[in-house]
């Protein structure tokens, strides 16, 4: 072998051994999008939603108050719509805090109140549910008289709340027949706090439906909420009553995180991921749906595919799912939730 062919032979080896498999090439799986229709899905029958601020002296008293306009479904447009309850975190008191949240809840034809309940570090955590209930009370009143599509509160409402709303929105619900409030139908906690509950929530009827989500990157408030609210609520039975952990995965780009922040977004589409809209929008849809019609529970309750899913990569990979119990779970491995 001449020292040229050597010499050639050695470039070839090296291009081969430093060259990446063809495999490098390809390009990171992405994220699930939104499903067309269903829990979660975009099929909207309202096109846009009226939104009116209400305020007072006491400025934790204040609530905005959300309706369905631009009817697009079949025949003449609801003159009622089911309540859903809005319970917002620690000083995210601002509905920009969840704008795609509630403009979904809202396109999907739902009358929704948003108290404000705290302005500031100062407000006493014990006022915030009475704050609510003001507001609520209020609310129902005008919505009653003035708005177009009224809310249909014989049927009852639903409550979803994030983080210190958790605890608001469980102490609403259990004092909802003293108040005189529509009967709570479902609440969706998520990633709730642990402070101010009630000592008894034996008030929430047993017929109520509940799911309790945790995220596992959540180093907010974890799985504090979650037991605090499972052990005042075993009057509920199993079959209305789930504990979920939601999950990080990274297996593509960009990485689903499971931490507190899941549930903000404001008119952000490069925020917004399967966590959303096969997790807490699903659920939050999916539990509106059983408690009020008795429609969609496989999508709320019951430890069922189409519950747990968070959808699937682009390569066919199914994103990791959430778990369901019907008791408090241990921690799963490799957690950092807080409280594990």
């Amino acid at each position: 072998m001449s020292r040229r062919t050597r010499i050639l032979t050695l470039i070839i080896a090296a291009v081969a051994f430093l060259a990446p498999a063809p495999a490098a090439f390809a390009a990171a799986a992405t994220p699930p999008a939104q499903p067309a229709s269903g829990p979660g899905g975009a099929g909207y029958q309202w096109s846009n939603y009226v939104v009116r601020n209400v305020t007072f002296t006491d400025r934790t008293k204040d609530y905005w108050t959300y309706e369905p306009s631009g009817w697009q479904g079949s025949g003449a447009a609801p003159a009622t719509a089911p309540l859903v309850v809005f319970l917002h975190g620690w000083l995210a008191d601002d509905p920009q805090y969840y704008e795609d949240w509630i403009r979904h809840l809202v396109r999907k034809g739902n009358v929704l109140i948003f108290p404000r309940f705290q302005t500031s570090a100062l407000t006493p955590p014990a006022n915030f549910a009475p704050n609510a209930i003001f507001s609520i009370k209020d609310a129902l009143t005008r919505l009653g008289g003035s708005a177009t599509v009224k809310p249909d509160t014989a049927r009852g409402m639903t409550l979803m709340a994030h983080s210190w709303g958790g605890p608001v929105s469980a102490n609403i619900a259990n004092r909802w027949a003293a108040e005189s409030l529509p009967q709570p139908k479902s609440i969706l906690f998520a990633e709730p706090y642990d402070r101010s509950l009630d000592d008894s929530l034996a008030g929430i009827p047993s017929t109520t439906k509940i799911d309790c989500v945790v995220g596992n990157e959540d180093t907010t408030t974890g799985r504090l909420g979650c037991d605090a609210i499972w052990d005042r609520t075993g009057h509920i039975p199993s079959s209305n009553r789930n504990y979920l952990w939601m999950f990080s995965d990274d297996h593509g780009s960009p990485a689903l995180t499971a931490d507190h922040r899941v549930p903000t977004s404001h008119n952000s589409d490069s925020v917004l991921n399967a966590l959303d809209w096969y997790g807490f929008w699903k659920l939050g849809d999916g539990l509106r749906d059983c408690g009020l019609l008795g429609t969609n529970c496989d999508y709320a309750l019951g430890n069922t595919a189409r519950q747990t899913s968070l959808g699937v990569w682009s390569d066919g990979v199914p994103v990791r799912p959430m778990t369901v119990s019907t008791s408090k779970p241990a921690c799963p491995a490799g957690t950092t939730a807080k409280g594990c």
